[in-house]
């Protein structure tokens, strides 16, 4: 149903060059994904670590996931 009236949603998230307001509302979809991600990742290496196994896995995803956040924020803060 909501795929089928071509919703304003639909349309600006569909749409190869979106309003402003869709690209903020599209930018602050993929950090809050991020956030979940790195919470669920942060939470399975501590539960890891809880059972005594190493956690090795999820550690790296938490790293690179601060490296990322820390290069985007210095490469964001110089263009604005």
């Amino acid at each position: 149903m909501l795929l089928g009236r071509r919703s304003e949603t639909y349309q600006g998230l569909t749409e190869k060059e979106p309003d402003e307001r869709f690209a903020r509302i599209g930018g602050l979809a993929w950090a809050g994904t991020g956030i979940v991600l790195t919470v669920g990742n942060l939470g399975a290496f501590i539960g890891e670590l809880a059972s005594g196994r190493s956690g090795d896995p999820y550690f790296w995803f938490v790293a690179i996931a601060a490296i990322t956040y820390i290069v985007f924020v210095a490469l964001l803060s110089r263009h604005t």
